[in-house]
């Protein structure tokens, strides 16, 4: 779906408690757009922006992982949005299930071993530096 450039889109982000959601809230608010958010601290960053129009509480992904992602295609289904738009590692459990997602919504993801192997990529490397520092160097 590509929207004209006056069309204000009404887009659901995964997560409003990091300063990379409250970047996408400024940027997408100020252009103009309907942002809601996810997210199961009642006090998370993005619930303090202007731009921000509702808050969802959903199960946390960490502990609740199919919650989180049956409490999202239910919102989804329910509230008609143009845009899925996942900010961090929601994004690895939306693509387990980008059928059932793109049924609901717009959303753009990597096939799921795409990101499976960019999440580990990215973790190994990270061990790897962390092991090759030694305390004092």
């Amino acid at each position: 779906m590509i929207a004209p450039a006056h069309r204000r889109l009404r887009l659901l982000l995964s997560e409003g408690g990091s300063t990379s959601a409250r970047q996408a809230i400024t940027v997408l608010g100020l252009a103009g757009h309907h942002v809601e958010i996810c997210d199961p601290a009642p006090l998370c960053l993005g619930r303090f922006s202007r731009f921000v129009r509702a808050v969802h509480r959903c199960p946390p992904l960490r502990r609740d992982p199919a919650g989180y992602l049956d409490y999202v295609t239910e919102l989804l289904a329910a509230c008609r949005f143009d845009v899925l738009l996942p900010i961090h590692e929601q994004g690895l459990v939306f693509a387990r299930a980008v059928d059932r997602i793109a049924a609901l919504t717009g959303v753009a993801l990597p096939p799921y071993a795409s990101y499976r192997t960019a999440v580990t990529k990215a973790g190994c490397w990270n061990r790897s530096v962390c092991r090759s520092r030694r305390p004092g160097s």
